[in-house]
């Protein structure tokens, strides 16, 4: 069956063989990367693209297409005046309909995008509703030229030629869909053994990909052998995003000491947690580089929240629905720094998302001194202890003890963590940063993970 693009005043981007496809194509590369090169560490991973999941759908029905000097046949849709173009020959099964303002909107020539920045030279409401286009060409790699008349930037022919990698962009994931994620317990983690080489991590080559890939899919990674210097956390950053500015600085220490301002600086027990709940940007990555560890116990815990929220709601939905509703105000006053930020332990929008951090959480709601507030706290203590018994169970908590040169990297928001009480007669010492969400995020994208 032929395909066709067909151009209209009305917004209609057809994704049936797209936008429906969680469980196949473009949304699935970055992880069945992680997955193979996990399993086959012999070959360097495939490089997921957009183009050839695209390039794969054109030839597998090739014989259906009618091609005009090696491009698709484009021509002006008469039969509708409302219509700019049509394309027989497309890159999807289904016809695809888009507006022509917002074609010309999108225009990429350099008079309408400053080419060394990137950025529009225009606004989307500079572009009239209604575009006259006067001719078409296609080009040589299978893309589009079309000239529009009386166009708003000149008053004259404007020629936009959009190429094939134009076209191809249109069948990419939505940017708002939820990066695909792998649930994982205690015995999962340990099968997978996401355990990389600093070296190679920081070469930025095939490793370094899969490393990235398996810490976008799993949340929690480890490099070994990362050189014993308190620079290394922030060379390790870089290759993730940008550092995380907080009131502890750049980068920081964890160590017991008297007096502490934190509890992960003392030698006692630190349960499950997420860190910076209190600010309104939690930081994403966590960055946690051992340089020293001659103490007794003092393991850390790692926990996926992800896994135990789809759990407690499938078990226990009314306690779930009870996490959602109340929120806790997590807090942190003290040194002349004050912050705090109102949460609800669990969210499920496009993913589930926790937030528990029992150390920076206020002891006083807004809501308890009332009765229906006091009966309200009861729902959510019940819940609170359901959801905590399945995040806390042995079988959820992979456990790991931190040797010298060895790096953790999790996902602040997904991964709990934690650590056992250590004996502080010995030295355990680690060197951590954090990095932001949208930075890494960036790096994502860039090597097309997500």
């Amino acid at each position: 069956m032929s395909a066709r693009i067909v151009l209209r005043r009305s917004l209609q981007l057809v994704p049936r063989n797209i936008y429906k496809a969680p469980k196949h194509g473009l949304q699935r590369q970055g992880s069945d990367f992680a997955h193979h090169r996990l399993s086959t560490s012999a070959e360097p991973p495939p490089t997921p693209s957009a183009a050839s999941d695209v390039d794969n759908q054109i030839n597998s029905s090739k014989s259906t297409f009618r091609k005009v000097g090696g491009s698709f046949h484009w021509k002006i849709n008469h039969d509708n005046p409302l219509s700019a173009i049509k394309c027989h020959g497309s890159f999807a099964a289904d016809p695809v309909v888009v507006d022509r303002a917002w074609l010309r909107d999108a225009c990429p020539c350099e008079k309408c995008v400053d080419q060394s920045s990137g950025q529009k030279r225009h606004a989307s409401t500079d572009v009239p509703t209604s575009l006259p286009i006067s001719a078409l060409k296609p080009t040589e790699d299978g893309g589009v030229q079309i000239h529009f008349e009386l166009d708003f930037s000149t008053g004259g022919t404007h020629v936009s030629t959009y190429p094939r990698a134009f076209w191809s962009q249109l069948f990419r994931k939505p940017v708002e869909a939820a990066p695909r994620t792998e649930l994982w317990n205690q015995e999962m983690m340990v099968k997978l053994s996401p355990y990389f080489s600093y070296e190679t991590f920081m070469a930025g080559g095939a490793e370094y990909r899969q490393a990235m890939a398996t810490l976008s899919l799993y949340g929690l990674i480890f490099l070994d052998d990362v050189p014993s210097s308190e620079e290394a956390v922030k060379d390790i950053a870089g290759k993730i995003g940008v550092i995380q500015n907080t009131f502890y600085g750049t980068t920081w220490d964890v160590k017991s000491k008297p007096n502490a301002e934190n509890v992960a600086y003392t030698n006692s027990y630190l349960g499950l947690h997420q860190d910076m709940l209190y600010l309104r940007e939690v930081p994403r990555i966590q960055i946690l580089h051992c340089l020293q560890n001659t103490c007794e116990g003092g393991d850390s815990l790692f926990s996926d929240s992800y896994r135990a929220a789809h759990q407690f709601r499938k078990q226990f939905p009314e306690e779930a629905e009870s996490l959602t509703r109340r929120h806790l105000t997590y807090h942190y006053d003290k040194g002349g720094h004050s912050y705090q930020q109102s949460r609800p332990v669990l969210s499920y929008q496009s993913k589930p998302t926790v937030y528990w951090s029992p150390p920076f959480q206020s002891p006083i709601q807004p809501d308890e001194l009332t009765r229906d507030g006091a009966f309200s706290f009861k729902q959510w203590h019940k819940g609170a202890k359901k959801f905590q018994e399945i995040f806390a169970s042995w079988d959820s908590v992979y456990q790991h003890k931190m040797r010298p040169g060895q790096c953790s990297i999790f996902d602040n928001p997904r991964v709990l963590h934690g650590r056992l009480a250590f004996d502080s007669n010995g030295e355990r010492w680690l060197k951590g940063t954090y990095v932001d969400s949208d930075s890494y995020e960036s790096r994502l994208r860039s090597l097309n993970i997500t």
